[in-house]
């Protein structure tokens, strides 16, 4: 019979020793992940927010100095791995342009990190329109640019500056503002790139938009690296959430879908032009409860 042989043609054993060679390969290369950028546009925040780590943040003096890689565990959702834990690898970078003094070592540093990762995260600040600085070291760093998607932190500080803390959510002004900055960003870079770009405007701090940053990492993985990333793909950033929050969270959604609240047309008017998609609505209303 020259039928080849499907997964559930496998016996108990050949899973077994599928899953052992499977674990190996995750212990000897986990799935990877670096966040870069020039110095405080938010990179080691965005981490914390995203994983629940605690690398050290200042909005005054740059703390990242070295590169650090924390080790976040996550389930594979589908496949053979279904079920099945695994590392996910996160670095944070030092910040370039801090110290001209400093920018050759934090280069060597890149260069020598970097190859390790399967997908880099380019952090940039939504504020910050001079973006030569980000435009020179893509250059220096041009070997990784098929690695690199991009991030636009800090997207809550976007005149007219008023949010709505309300509902957590970005204001008319600020959208319309913010799609102008990502139109103009997403110029600049894909000029040096030479090729389209991903890039995502979200804020650590207001946890605006970061299950939209957190699926482009995962769907931004090599191709050799595609059969990992495969399986993490409908893992959900607010998945890290302690179940108790979660069900919170999801209390909020059905009270949310009561008549009193759809005839609010102010309120529809914000959540139709500011919401995408359901998981952003989440990620919002998880910061909405937290403050």
């Amino acid at each position: 019979m020259n039928e080849k042989m499907t997964n559930s043609q496998l016996t108990a054993e050949e899973m077994k020793d599928l899953q052992n060679a499977i674990t190996t390969e995750l212990e000897r290369k986990p799935p990877t992940i670096a966040l870069i950028g020039v110095s405080g546009v938010g990179k080691s925040s965005t981490i914390n927010t995203l994983f629940k780590t605690n690398f050290a943040t200042s909005d005054t003096v740059a703390c990242t100095k070295e590169f650090q890689s924390k080790d976040v565990l996550l389930k594979f959702t589908e496949g053979q791995t279904k079920d099945l834990s695994t590392k996910f690898r996160v670095i944070d970078a030092p910040g370039l342009g801090e110290d001209i003094t400093h920018d050759p070592d934090y280069l060597s540093m890149y260069r020598n990190h970097l190859p390790q990762c399967d997908v880099i995260l380019w952090i940039l600040a939504a504020k910050n329109r001079a973006v030569a600085l980000d435009q020179t070291y893509l250059k220096e760093l041009k070997q990784f640019h098929k690695k690199i998607i991009f991030g636009l932190n800090q997207v809550d500080l976007i005149e007219p500056m008023n949010w709505n803390s309300k509902i957590n959510l970005p204001s008319e002004e600020q959208i319309e503002n913010m799609n102008i900055i990502v139109k103009d960003r997403r110029q600049k870079f894909q000029d040096i790139i030479g090729d389209d770009i991903k890039l995502i405007p979200y804020s650590a701090k207001m946890r605006y938009n970061l299950q939209e940053l957190f699926t482009s990492i995962i769907i931004s993985c090599p191709s050799e690296r595609a059969w990992i990333f495969q399986s993490l793909k409908n893992f959900r950033y607010d998945d890290f959430i302690p179940a108790k929050i979660h069900n919170i969270i999801m209390d909020r959604k059905e009270n949310l879908s009561s008549p009193s609240i759809k005839s609010n047309n102010s309120f529809i008017s914000n959540l139709k032009t500011s919401i995408k998609n359901f998981k952003i609505f989440l990620n919002n209303l998880f910061s909405s409860n937290k403050q």
